[in-house]
């Protein structure tokens, strides 16, 4: 996105749902020009008219083709956002080659395909990087080898990069979310045994007692992304109820 906390541009991979949409709408409130990335054209609708331009983040040309719009219209980038993420269960036995690609492909390598792409532009302007990564970024869980593996990179890779970039003065942060109220997770949890029991369990794991909602990730972007978060580059932050201090 092109913010306009005085005038940048902000893009957020898949903008049409969950933490994507709601960062979306957080940073346009905050005065940015956001150009939203979407997965089809039936995700437009929920930009409510704001630019957006679809996606396979995991395509390098269309990286280059969607950053290339918002420079054609916009002529600067200030903030990229990484919202894109899918999760599929498996141990390591289970998980097959074409899952493994699939989760790294959504989840990894698009961090560094559309970082690859943006940042000769942030440069200029000393811009920033978000990325949504998970709590599992942080700590691991059970059944999830592919995910776990990929937000584990997410946070190394944003590490890397926060100190490749920091003497020009681009910052490059990552916020690790607990469970959060998205379609992705109402779709965790309806393929479960008992969706009841899966829910309460996942609740438990919260101190606070309850999951996140979309808003409040977005919250937490929208700071890591402005002027308050100056002083803020290669961090992690959990962002969970409380989860990774258990």
């Amino acid at each position: 996105c092109s913010r306009d906390w005085s005038s940048d541009v902000c893009s957020s991979d898949l903008a049409g749902s969950g933490i994507g949409l709601a960062t979306t709408r957080r940073l346009a409130e905050e005065g940015c020009d956001v150009t939203g990335g979407i997965l089809d054209e039936s995700q437009r609708t929920a930009l409510s008219g704001m630019p957006a331009e679809v996606l396979d983040v995991r395509n390098a040309a269309q990286w280059e083709k969607a950053i290339g719009a918002v420079l054609a219209r916009r002529g600067r980038l200030d903030i990229l956002v990484h919202c894109a993420g899918i999760s599929r269960p498996g141990t390591a036995q289970e998980t097959s080659q074409e899952t493994w690609d699939e989760v790294i492909g959504i989840n990894l390598t698009s961090i560094l395909l559309g970082s690859r792409t943006a940042l000769p532009h942030l440069r200029k302007v000393r811009g920033t990087i978000v990325s949504v990564a998970s709590i599992n970024a942080i700590r691991g869980n059970t059944g999830m080898a592919a995910y776990v593996a990929s937000k584990f990179g997410v946070a190394g890779l944003t590490q890397s990069m926060a100190m490749d970039y920091a003497t020009e003065g681009v910052r490059v942060n990552c916020v690790c979310p607990g469970a959060i109220e998205t379609p992705m997770m109402k779709d965790a949890l309806g393929r479960a045994a008992d969706p009841d029991a899966a829910h309460a369990a996942t609740l438990a794991k919260h101190p606070m007692g309850r999951m996140g909602r979309a808003e409040e990730i977005a919250s937490t972007i929208a700071f890591l992304a402005s002027d308050d978060a100056s002083f803020i580059t290669g961090v992690a932050l959990p962002v969970d109820g409380g989860r990774s201090a258990r």
